[in-house]
């Protein structure tokens, strides 16, 4: 690699990086709780007047089916009775809303053993806490006094930057309570993607940046993964292209900012083709090791990893056959050392890799190993029978035209005219021409037989086919480990093309300028940063199908 590549793949990197870090989330969460224990258990709350109470804030860490009343008084004496918060999310601000008219206010349990971080009030027209001038204990558990000692920090509004959204509820709760040794919330897919996310937890905190910092290092180092994968096929100058257009997707950015664990999936399938590919280049088996390595990662993390090893186990037994039939291979020796040592990288080790990632279960008391086993079957049964709907589900074949983004979070409290979204899809540069590229390669013999695309098509399509016969729902979220091939493909249609057309160069700076501009367009709806909603509806929703905002179904 020369220095001037070393130093552009560098800068890619580190844009990514920042770009990503920006608004990721804010570490200042509640840090204490009040867990009760008992039904009846009474925190009585003196705001040291009778106000005029608008809102009630809480900050819920787990919830457990927790319920609570609110009453309030004006006097002491005669109580109202108030709403009830039952919480639907975790580790977020939750609030009712009043007025309640009172000086003194009673939080009563009702149903035990939820997790309840920062409570505040807010008076009517006011974002700014009430002073709280006493807190006491009618009947309760150690620890009440938890709910108000971080006032400083208490939020009016809930927002991404303060909580989860989305299915960080399942994700970034498992991370918390594998490191708690508690009973995981998320058991439908493998563990590891919830440990690399505690692996966060435990540097910064349960909070937005701690349960979402290791995914954007995951979804930075993807940038480079992704020059080298192509740079085996072409050149310093197209492998950059490749990266450079892969880091303005769309999908990478936002799937990087959230605590779930697609983006840890994609990285490992990424790496086991990488060093598959490697392997049938230089014969060497640390790389053929390392391949199998990844692709266990990858299954210890979500079982479509199993789709891309469909994918890399007919890649090497074709490629091995092939070799065999140019004399360049004898069949004795495949059989007796290539095939017993593939077997170990791709069965065994990914087999331990698997086992080891269960272990955070066996240190839960009660855990055994007739409990892992079992799960694996409850895993399959819930994803083949999943009858659930979704209105941003898409099917299979939507997918490459992005007929449908899905909405992940809406901002609220925001100024008249103005939102917060984030929305997962492709950035159009890359995902339509991209697909334009798959057809035509499959149509296009010359192409094909380039080194590289047979390769890149069956990577692409080992994870594409297999979710044409799925039957649960699906999203598109689950067309994001096909996109660096996208890019790789792209690469290797430009080296190609340019080769008997040195000024098609201008087409491929057009295509990379074209998708940092849409990047740059789209980023606010990407980000959840507050934007006016007129320019949403005017420059980013295309089609009718792209819901951003309310009202824009």
């Amino acid at each position: 690699m020369t220095r001037r590549t070393f130093l552009f793949l560098l800068a890619l990197s580190l844009f990514s990086l920042l770009v990503s870090l920006y608004r990721l989330g804010f570490r200042d969460v509640p840090k204490t709780f009040w867990e009760p224990q008992r039904p009846g258990e009474t925190v009585l709350v003196d705001l040291g007047e009778t106000c005029s109470v608008g809102r009630i804030s809480c900050f819920f860490g787990l919830t457990r089916e927790s319920t609570y009343r609110i009453e309030y008084s004006e006097d002491g004496v005669t109580w109202r009775r108030g709403p009830e918060m039952k919480p639907n999310w975790v580790f977020r601000w939750e609030h009712v809303d009043g007025p309640f008219s009172g000086r003194y206010f009673r939080i009563v349990v009702e149903h035990p053993r939820g997790m309840l971080g920062e409570m505040a009030f807010f008076e009517v027209g006011s974002s700014r806490p009430l002073p709280i001038v006493s807190v006491t204990a009618l009947s309760a558990s150690e620890g009440y006094e938890r709910l108000f000692d971080e006032q400083a920090i208490a939020q009016y509004e809930r927002s991404y930057l303060t909580g989860t959204y989305f299915d960080e509820i399942y994700h970034a709760r498992t991370a918390f309570e594998h490191l708690r040794r508690l009973p995981p919330y998320e058991w439908t897919h493998p563990p590891l993607g919830k440990l690399i996310i505690a692996l966060g937890v435990a540097l910064f905190g349960m909070n937005p940046f701690g349960w979402r910092i290791v995914g954007v290092v995951f979804g930075t180092l993807l940038v480079p993964v992704v020059f080298f994968l192509a740079r085996l096929f072409v050149p310093e100058e197209h492998a950059l292209f490749a990266s450079a257009l892969f880091t303005f997707d769309f999908m990478r950015f936002v799937q990087a900012r959230m605590a779930t664990v697609d983006t840890y999936v994609v990285f490992f399938t990424v790496l086991a083709y990488l060093f598959l590919f490697r392997y049938f280049q230089d014969k060497a088996f640390s790389s053929l090791f390392f391949s199998g390595l990844f692709f266990g990662l990858g299954a210890a993390t979500k079982w479509t990893a199993v789709y891309a090893g469909g994918g890399v186990a007919l890649l090497f037994f074709l490629e091995h056959w092939r070799a065999i039939r140019r004399g360049e291979l004898s069949r004795a020796t495949f059989l007796r050392r290539i095939l017993p040592l593939s077997a170990l990288f791709f069965v065994a080790l990914p087999a331990l890799i698997y086992g080891l990632s269960y272990i955070p279960y066996l240190l839960v008391p009660g855990y055994t190993f007739r409990d892992v086993f079992r799960l694996q079957l409850s895993m399959y049964r819930y994803h083949h029978d999943l009858k659930a709907t979704h209105p941003f589900a898409s099917p299979w074949w939507e997918w490459p035209v992005m007929a449908r983004p899905i909405w992940l979070y809406k901002g609220e409290g925001l100024p008249k005219g103005y939102i917060s979204s984030i929305v997962s899809f492709g950035n159009p540069a890359l995902w339509w021409t991209g697909g334009i590229t798959v057809l035509f390669a499959l149509v296009t013999p010359a192409f094909l037989k380039r080194q590289g695309v047979f390769w890149i098509l069956v990577a692409f399509f080992s994870q594409y086919v297999p979710w044409m016969l799925v039957p649960r729902i699906t999203f598109i979220y689950h067309y994001y480990g096909c996109v660096p091939f996208l890019a790789v493909l792209l690469g290797v249609f430009f080296a190609w093309l340019e080769e008997d057309n040195p000024r098609a160069r201008i087409w491929r700076w057009v295509l990379l300028g074209g998708a940092a501009a849409l990047f740059v367009l789209f980023y606010p709806i990407l980000s959840g940063l507050p934007v006016s909603r007129a320019y949403v509806a005017r420059f980013l929703r295309w089609f009718p199908s792209w819901t951003f905002f309310s009202g824009g179904e």
